[in-house]
This record gives C-alpha cells, structure tokens and sequence, in this order.
C-alpha cells in the first residue's frame, strides 16, 4: 500500500507532461500560421490522461490489495501452524502424562502382588513348620507312649523276678533262674525310646 501515492505522483507527472506537450504544440502551431487544435481536444486528451490514471491507480490497488491478502494469508497460515504444533506438543505432554501414570499404576500393582505373594510364601511355611512340629511332637508322644508301656513291662517283670527270691535253695539263690536278659532288654528298650522321644522335641 505505500507505493500507492508513489506511483501516483509519477502518472501525475506523466500528465503533466502531456498537457505541457499539447499545449507546445498549440503555440508551435498557432505561431506557424496552422489551425489550433480546439478546445474539445485538449479535453478528449485530458480526460485520456485522466482514464489512464485511474486505471494505474486502480491497477496498482489491486495490485496492493492482493500483497496485503497475501501477507495476511501467510499469517494465518503461520498462526494456524503455530496453533497446531501448539496442540500437538500438549497432546504429547498429556499423553507421555497418562503413559507416567500408567507405568506408576502398573508399578504399585506389581509391587503389591510380591507383597502378597510374600505373605502367602511367609504363612505356607509357618504352616509347613507347623506340621512338622506337629508331627515331630505326635512322634515323640508316641516314643514315649511306648517308653511308658516299656516301662510298665519292665515293672513287671522286675516284680516276677523279685517274687522269685521267695523260693530259694540253701545257698539262697532262687530256684526258678532270674531272666537278666528281658529286665536288659527291657530297661534298653525304654531308654531308647526315651531318648527318641527329647529328640524329637528338641530344637
């Protein structure tokens, strides 16, 4: 738009020019003796002049117009690439957000699964420990059910053994001949057991 009143001043001057050479040639020709060109030609020239002004201003406007359409097109177009890189690096922000986020979640879950798969390894084996005191203890109960019983048996048999020295021979030995190997066995078999039964509940 600014070389507007610049090119104007230049048809102006084209004019002028114009006008300066008709009316030269009006004195050339009126000082020859030759017929003056009339008014009506001077007019008909001016108002051509006048036209091909116009036409250059009016040409050079759109000419402008168009420049300035362009220019704010080219804007637009930029403002409008702006916008959506704009957009696009927030919708990478948000998304790289929600992908953070996931991974978080994802984490948190995984972690709380060890966590209770911790928990169930940490109770199966105090069960699995249990049971094997449990048994370990059934066991030993047993030993020394059968300690008691052995026990008992040896009682018995020490008794039977005692009432033999009711009967005895002038030498004072029983009659009936003691049975040493059972009470040994016996007295062994109790110990034994005994013994299988505190080291079953011991530590």
């Amino acid at each position: 738009m600014t070389s507007l009143p610049k090119t104007h001043s230049v048809i102006s001057s084209i004019r002028y020019l114009i006008m300066g050479l008709l009316l030269t040639s009006l004195v050339a020709c009126s000082s020859s003796g030759q017929p003056v060109v009339d008014q009506a030609a001077v007019l008909e020239a001016q108002r051509a002049a006048d036209e091909a002004e116009a036409r250059s201003i009016a040409e050079e406007r759109t000419r402008n117009e168009a420049a300035e359409a362009e220019r704010l097109r080219q804007e637009a177009l930029a403002q409008a690439e702006a916008a959506r890189a704009q957009e696009q690096a927030r919708l990478e922000r948000e998304a790289q957000a929600r992908e953070a986020q996931a991974a978080a979640q994802r984490r948190d879950a995984q972690a709380r699964e060890q966590a209770q798969r911790d928990r169930i390894a940490a109770l199966e084996a105090q069960i699995a420990e249990l049971r094997d005191s449990t048994s370990r203890v059934n066991a030993a109960n047993e030993r020394l059910e059968q300690a008691v019983a052995a026990a008992e048996q040896l009682l018995e048999a020490l008794n039977a053994e005692q009432l033999k020295y009711g009967n005895t021979d002038a030498a004072g030995q029983p009659v009936d001949p003691l049975d040493k190997d059972l009470i040994a066995e016996l007295e062994a078999r109790k110990d034994t057991l005994k013994q299988e039964a505190q080291a079953l509940v011991s530590p």
